[in-house]
């Protein structure tokens, strides 16, 4: 940049401020502050070893291999709340780990020299890992039949509770053909980076128009008219910000995914919810608005499950609410 005029200089700046910019807006407050607690992790890990963080007073890229797997083998013991983690968060944490020895200005030491690619030892390392996950502890697919079977095991009428029972239903609904993770649709199940989604993430398509579900004219369009749903991302995990996923009207009379995402919304805007309600905000009662949480939807998935256990042979404790996403995948591959 020095021999370069004045002028190209500070265009040169003006263009990388904005790059920067970008880049931050990538990241949600969320992910960056997960990333810095794993990264004062591996600090507290540095310190006895008499070693920087950032690897600087380690020149040779073999022996910073090996400060990182060590690393590697203590979180995945103990994580960072004295908890054993699975192979996928401990590459999330040398991920975390590698980007933050390379903002300090010091080459990733995942990566082999000159080389863009995993370093294959540390490859290895992670696919051992991965092999020795219990399978038992990942997330079972909730099937079909299951999620068809609640109408028959939950208590829809109940006097008293059957109004969060009905909008749990249509969450386990909504959740299935979205594959959302819980904490995008529950209350209280929060994994540092994704947001739930709120009233006023959500769209619908009748008669050819948009409405956003803030909107109080749709308290006016029928049900059936309704033909399409999107969902908007702006903090959830892996997700572009103002992407939208879209789902159409189905024609099997219990498992729409427009009728169940309208009518969270229709009680929403009926009782003049705020549009960043969260959809978990689901029913209204004596004046307070009620949450659907992690236990609420797992109950509900194991008592269909048990109830028909003799044609889908899925144990019920297998399953919780982590078995929509994969249940959905799985379902309409």
């Amino acid at each position: 940049m020095a021999p370069a005029a004045p002028a190209i200089q500070d265009g040169f700046r003006a263009d990388l401020r904005l790059a920067l910019s970008a880049t931050n807006r990538a990241n949600t407050v969320k992910t960056a502050r997960s990333r810095d607690a794993i990264f004062s992790f591996w600090a507290n890990f540095c310190t006895p070893l008499g070693v920087s963080p950032c690897l600087r007073d380690v020149p040779d890229p073999e022996t910073k291999l090996c400060y990182l797997l060590v690393f590697a083998i203590r979180y995945r013991a103990t994580g960072r709340t004295g908890k054993s983690v699975r192979a996928n968060t401990v590459q999330d944490a040398l991920v975390a780990v590698g980007q933050g020895i390379s903002n300090l200005g010091q080459p990733d030491p995942r990566f082999a020299p000159h080389s863009t690619n995993q370093h294959p030892v540390l490859a290895g390392f992670l696919k051992q890992l991965r092999s020795q996950d219990n399978t038992a502890t990942r997330a079972y697919p909730a099937s079909l039949t299951i999620i068809r079977g609640l109408y028959d095991v939950l208590e829809l009428d109940h006097p008293t509770q059957g109004r969060c029972t009905t909008m749990t239903l249509n969450l386990i609904i909504v959740a299935f053909y979205w594959l959302l993770r819980p904490c995008e649709y529950l209350h209280g199940k929060e994994d540092g980076q994704s947001t739930p989604f709120r009233l006023c993430d959500v769209q619908f398509t009748a008669n050819a128009r948009i409405y956003p579900a803030t909107d109080p004219l749709l308290n006016d369009v029928e049900p059936a008219s309704l033909t399409h749903a999107s969902l908007t991302f702006t903090d959830q995990k892996n997700g572009v910000r103002s992407k939208q996923i879209t789902q159409r009207a189905t024609s099997d009379p219990l498992l729409c995914p427009i009728r169940a995402l309208a009518r969270i919304t229709s009680h929403q805007r009926l009782h003049d919810a705020p549009a960043e309600t969260p959809l978990h905000s689901s029913y209204y009662n004596n004046h307070v608005w009620h949450h659907v949480g992690y236990n609420l939807v797992t109950t509900a998935l194991r008592t269909s499950a048990a109830n028909f256990c003799h044609i889908t042979g899925i144990d019920p404790a297998l399953l919780s609410a982590r078995s929509l996403r994969p249940g959905g995948a799985t379902a309409f591959v």
